[in-house]
């Protein structure tokens, strides 16, 4: 079932304010919406004057400056400011749209930078639930609601009550009888607007839900299209999109169908009122208390009435629809689920002492603990190693470093200072890390490396990459560093993509260096190279996460975690006599992989 939409009025005016930085066109846009009015309410008249004066022979003159027109001139000139009326109204409501679209662009850029913002300052946590094709969808297509709910929501509405108001003035001055009776169905369309607002809320909410699935589907095959053909799965997913599709449908269809159900009330409603003014209408005619003229202007200024009333229940409708999908937005813009940033930061101009865990209790889930009571050190200059089963935490504790996520009990220093008194930027300033699901750009091999230190120069790029051993394939590539590596590195293999995840944290050159199973992917004389450099890196606070122990065997000190606890420290060959835990693993990889000592 989708959330049960909120705060509706408050989402709609949330969404008015990204109009503020836009004043000046906003204001122009009413000027040329005050002038596209008055055109509008002036045009009935000539029609006023073609029976009255023209056809009914009625004298016609304005006072003080021309006396009675024959019925030639009069023809003419209703002919011509008829012509002037539409065209003047329809001229000025090019130049409107024009500044309306242009404004509402704007507001959806805007809108959409902010949801990125928002997106990347929110925690892992909440990405960790999230599906990336959803919030895709969210950010490219439910951010036009900022449109709709400027452009059909509020200047929609404003033009509708500006057109009213000049309406029913002129109206109440020619007829009060007749403008009551105009406007005795206007109740009724409240009523019907008040029960069908909170329905296509409802039903354009739970569509934008299921258009999201679709996205994220759809995201989630593409991505993963190689497995889909490895295992001939081809129509496995198209029977999974297809129906996630078909329920799309269903959810768009009750959408229409609830629409469709508002509007043809709305207009058997409006049919009435129009049905009631014939009749008194010509009632008074015949009693010959209006002319003929004088109804016909009437009848016209009726359809320009229930046009505004029209557009308000469509716009009654629309905003609904869009803030469906806006209520999505807000999802994210007001989720909570973010790493807190301390009110009076601690700034680390220099590391130099060392990271600590103390005491370190951590869970992604509640009550489903990673750590359990872990203390650890890595002091400054060591080369600290980490391993153990798979699951066992090892990889959260550089989570936890890099302030990804906070502890739920103990603490993880810096240089004695508490992680949560340091703002994530200053924290994430001093650490380089090369994850264990190598994330490449679909950009180049030099933009890739250079990605944490954009200004490097040629030569620090050149050297980054020599360190990672990425040199000898890259200068194979026919167009070496410019080569394109394509989405998520695709054109590399695991290993070349690997090598350029570690050539980036070389690159970046922060006093504390954390790899995440940095060989996994690479062959015995590559991981030997790239192990002796990393040994060679005195100036460097080193933490290797390591599923092959060759990684670590020169670490100054090597922690075995299991079930998320500390089972043994020390180094390789106190480890290996001391028969436990590591020794275990070390003599299974012999017998695996054929290592020797």
């Amino acid at each position: 079932m989708p959330p049960k939409p909120t705060g509706g009025f408050r989402h709609f005016i949330a969404l008015l304010k990204y109009a503020r930085p836009y004043r000046r066109a906003v204001a122009l846009q009413f000027l040329l919406m005050g002038i596209a009015v008055g055109f509008g309410l002036l045009k009935p008249w000539p029609l006023k004057v073609l029976v009255d004066n023209v056809a009914g022979d009625d004298p016609f003159s304005i006072a003080g400056w021309s006396p009675e027109f024959t019925w030639q001139t009069l023809l003419l000139g209703a002919c011509l400011a008829h012509l002037i009326f539409h065209a003047g109204e329809s001229l000025i409501q090019v130049g409107s749209n024009w500044v309306a679209t242009l404004t509402s662009s704007k507001m959806i850029r805007d809108l959409r930078s902010d949801l990125l913002s928002r997106l990347q300052i929110l925690s892992l946590r909440f990405h960790d639930k999230s599906r990336i094709g959803d919030l895709v969808h969210r950010v490219t297509w439910n951010s036009t609601a900022v449109e709709t709910a400027f452009q059909s929501g509020f200047m929609g509405l404003s033009k509708s009550l500006v057109m009213l108001a000049g309406m029913f003035t002129i109206m109440m001055f020619m007829n009060p009888v007749l403008t009551l009776v105009a406007l005795a169905v206007v109740p009724l369309l409240l009523l019907i607007i008040r029960q069908y607002a909170g329905r296509t809320h409802r039903v354009s909410l739970e569509h934008q839900t299921q258009e999201g699935m679709v996205s994220s589907t759809l995201q989630e095959i593409l991505s993963g299209i190689r497995l889909v053909k490895a295992y001939n799965r081809e129509e496995v997913e198209r029977g999974r999109f297809g129906d996630i599709c078909t329920r799309s449908v269903a959810t768009r269809l009750r959408s229409v169908l609830v629409q469709n159900r508002f509007s043809f009330l709305t207009a058997l409603t409006l049919a009435g009122g129009t049905a009631l003014l014939f009749w008194a209408g010509m009632r008074q005619v015949v009693a010959e208390n209006l002319t003929v003229g004088e109804f016909l202007v009437f009848v016209a200024y009726l359809a320009m009435l229930y046009g505004p009333l029209s557009v308000l229940s469509y716009t009654a409708s629309s905003v609904q629809s869009a803030l469906g999908g806006g209520s999505r937005l807000f999802e994210i813009l007001e989720s909570s689920e973010e790493i807190p940033e301390p009110e009076n930061p601690k700034t680390l101009r220099t590391f130099s002492q060392g990271i600590e865990f103390d005491a370190v209790t951590f869970a992604y889930e509640p009550g489903k603990p990673v750590l359990h009571d872990i203390s650890l050190s890595l002091r400054k200059g060591e080369t600290i190693g980490v391993v153990g089963e798979t699951g066992s935490g090892k990889s959260t504790l550089l989570n936890l470093i890099l302030r990804f996520y906070d502890p739920d009990s103990g603490t993880v220093t810096m240089d004695g200072i508490d992680l949560r008194q340091m703002r994530s930027a200053e924290v994430r300033r001093h650490v380089a890390y090369a994850p264990q699901d190598t994330l490449l750009l679909s950009d180049t091999i030099r933009e890739n490396i250079a990605y944490g230190r954009p200004g490097a120069t040629e030569e620090e790029i050149i050297e980054a990459a020599r360190k990672a051993e990425a040199l000898p394939f890259i200068e194979q590539c026919e167009e070496g560093f410019d080569t394109i590596v394509g989405e998520r590195g695709i054109r590399l293999s695991t290993g070349q993509r690997q090598r350029i995840a570690l050539a980036r944290a070389f690159l970046k050159d922060s006093p504390v260096l954390l790899l995440d199973e940095p060989t996994s992917a690479l062959d015995g004389e590559t991981e030997a190279a790239i192990v002796e450099r990393v040994a060679r890196l005195q100036d460097k606070t080193v933490l290797i996460i390591a599923h092959r122990l060759s990684t670590i065997r020169f670490a100054d000190r090597v922690y075995v975690i299991t079930g998320g606890k500390v089972a043994e420290t020390g180094t390789h060959e106190q480890l290996l006599a001391s028969g436990g835990a590591y020794n275990r693993l070390w003599q299974a990889q012999l017998t695996a992989y054929g290592e020797a000592e």
